[in-house]
């Protein structure tokens, strides 16, 4: 077995000459990795078929540049499969990774956090909760972490039942005519949401709030996903 095995998973690849990838691979270790698979989509290659998302790899490599080459890669046992519209946001984490995570930066804990929500993407129901948990862990990790707990003016701690506006560089801030509910950001801040009402107004928060640090570039699988939910809707409104 090769020496110095990095546990990673691919986030992303475009296609390398005539046999090759170019594949970028989030890392435990090591953060994101850019590397060339030298004749992966051969044949005969021993790695065929290997570089998939959302299984776990085990990968060496080799070169000081920006682009290194792979060495070597091998698949953990999982499985690979992520149900119906799961697939989308799991590809909607990956491009957030792309976006948020510097390549060569080690982030353990959100290696750490993304197997937790890979895993809530693959068995559970909570979906939407399991999403904005791992944004709001994210932008933590990189030092972008809301301020969930108190009045950013007040100074009082949030309350369940008053009406709340959020600026994003400061905080919340008790507003009657506030468009979210203390009881969410209560919700978001213990990752334990109890009702639609607040799994909607943390969608909308979050979505602005990484609008905001993406300064206007597009989410390609948040568009995707909006457009095959609209789909399905109408498919079930056709049913009535």
């Amino acid at each position: 077995m090769p020496q110095n095995l990095q546990a990673g998973f691919l986030l992303h690849q475009q296609n390398y000459q005539e046999s090759s990838l170019i594949i970028d691979v989030f890392t435990r270790e090591s953060g994101r990795v850019a590397l060339i698979a030298k004749g992966v989509k051969r044949q005969k290659s021993s790695y065929l078929g290997l570089l998939r998302p959302f299984i776990p790899l085990n990968i060496t490599y080799i070169g000081s540049g920006n682009l290194k080459i792979l060495t070597h890669v091998e698949t953990g046992h999982s499985d690979a499969i992520l149900p119906g519209l799961n697939t989308y946001c799991g590809f909607y984490l990956h491009e957030l990774l792309r976006h948020f995570i510097p390549v060569g930066e080690p982030y353990p804990d959100v290696f750490l956090h993304y197997l937790v929500c890979l895993q809530q993407l693959k068995t559970s129901q909570e979906i939407e909760a399991a999403l904005r948990t791992f944004e709001i862990q994210l932008l933590q990790a990189l030092g972008y972490g809301l301020q969930l707990e108190i009045d950013y003016l007040t100074h009082q701690t949030i309350q369940a039942t008053e009406n709340y506006q959020y600026d994003i560089q400061q905080g919340a801030t008790v507003n009657a005519q506030g468009n979210i509910l203390g009881a969410t950001l209560i919700a978001m801040q213990q990752g334990n949401y109890s009702d639609t009402r607040q799994l909607s107004e943390a969608k909308r928060l979050m979505r602005q709030v990484i609008d905001f640090y993406l300064q206007g570039k597009p989410l390609k699988s948040r568009t995707l996903i909006t457009k095959l939910i609209q789909r399905e809707s109408c498919k079930n409104n056709s049913s009535y």
